[in-house]
């Protein structure tokens, strides 16, 4: 008696079934999709900022600032890498329906409590950051002219805290980036 050859056993991805490997193929290609969407996303959330002089009412949300403080006209924008005074973390509505506003003094005070608000919930910010070692100042608070005719956008921007003791009323250079934009 003549034996018949043993059918060679297949091993590895072509010894499996055609559907379970149509299916394993589809798989791992939603996920490459998948990723791909995400990192896409990602980058086009990233603010595209340009680099130099700007024009305050100019400045954008994750913008580096060489200058500090508010009410400057312009301020120069930095690499977020290299030392700088502050950095704009958010542009915030503070209209408040129903409250009519008689002083610059008031809508400025209002402003400040307004961004101080997103460095006491931690909005827009990094999660390692020490809150009680930076302060949060309002930038571009509308004059109450403009308040009146609707525009209530102000710019919110984060910076070292030169009043702590250990500081001496001195500021230090933030060489990091703070801002980490809420998902839309």
């Amino acid at each position: 008696m003549e034996s018949t050859p043993a059918a060679p056993v297949s091993s590895g991805f072509g010894g499996l079934p055609r559907w379970l490997r149509i299916g394993i193929v589809a798989a791992a290609t939603a996920v490459v999709v998948l990723i791909i969407a995400v990192v896409v996303r990602i980058a086009l959330q990233a603010p595209n900022i340009p680099l130099g002089e700007t024009p305050a009412a100019d400045l954008q949300p994750g913008a580096c600032l060489l200058e500090p403080g508010a009410g400057a006209d312009r301020y120069t924008v930095v690499a977020c890498g290299s030392p700088h005074q502050q950095q704009v973390i958010a542009q915030i509505d503070i209209a408040y329906p129903g409250v009519e506003y008689f002083s610059q003094e008031a809508l400025d005070i209002y402003a400040g409590y307004s961004c101080d608000r997103l460095l006491e919930y931690r909005l827009f910010l990094i999660d390692d950051l020490v809150k009680s070692d930076h302060v949060m100042t309002a930038l571009t608070t509308p004059t109450l002219d403009q308040y009146e005719g609707g525009d209530a956008m102000t710019l919110c921007a984060i910076g070292d805290n030169p009043d702590l003791p250990e500081k001496g009323g001195i500021a230090d250079d933030l060489t990091a980036d703070l801002y980490q934009p809420i998902p839309q």
